[in-house]
């Protein structure tokens, strides 16, 4: 009963909380990326078995509800994959899908209190490594996840660069005394791939850690 009074009064005293607006923040974010299963021209398939990523946010708070900024990432996640071509048949072959991204993103907190809700929004560019397991078995047309058609006996390596956008929300907590704020949100990001038959994206759950100045 005592927690559940503490609680009331926390999320009920908007004066607890100092002002976000005008302020600055960054932020370090850990976080996880769920698994999922894509499709792409040529009966191309791939199946993110999930993984993990970390990165570093900077934002401006405009008032207590709406902020902007940059957010740079890393992150990376397994995969296999089903390699087909329409002569020489179909392999199995896996990787390791490294990416790095730059975002900007806006955030609208719906509470001007410590404790608040929000929803957020982001865009930007992406940079893959695909990481692809071996060679095809014969010299042929080969349809690839990622890459679409390739002709050649060898497997591709380029890197690709593609748009990625986001939404998610989650909660955000400003610690006392002005020792920073975390956040936990649920999102969802999909990556911009013209050769894919179904939605390239993953929901992700992540924790924040950040400072305000």
């Amino acid at each position: 009963m005592k927690k559940l009074l503490w609680l009331l009064m926390v999320l009920s005293a908007p004066a607890l909380a100092q002002s976000r607006g005008g302020t600055d923040e960054w932020s370090m974010t850990l976080f996880v990326i769920g698994p999922k299963d894509y499709a792409f021209e040529g009966g191309a398939t791939a199946r993110n078995d999930g993984g993990a990523g970390v990165s570093l946010t900077v934002a401006h708070n405009l008032n207590d509800h709406l902020a902007f900024g940059l957010e740079g990432s890393l992150s990376m996640f397994n995969y296999r994959a089903t390699v087909v071509s329409s002569t020489a048949g179909s392999y199995e072959t896996d990787g390791r899908m490294e990416s790095g991204a730059l975002r900007a993103h806006v955030t609208w907190n719906l509470l001007a209190r410590r404790f608040t809700p929000f929803l957020t929004a982001n865009a930007g560019v992406m940079v893959l490594d695909t990481d692809i397991a071996g060679d095809p078995p014969a010299n042929a047309c080969w349809s690839y996840p990622w890459y679409g058609v390739v002709c050649s006996d060898k497997t591709p390596t380029t890197t690709l660069t593609r748009l990625t956008y986001g939404v998610g929300t989650g909660v955000r907590y400003e610690l006392p005394r002005k020792q920073g704020y975390v956040r936990a949100l649920l999102g969802a990001e999909w990556i911009d791939f013209h050769e894919a038959l179904s939605p390239v994206g993953y929901v992700t759950l992540r924790a924040d850690f950040g400072l305000s100045f």
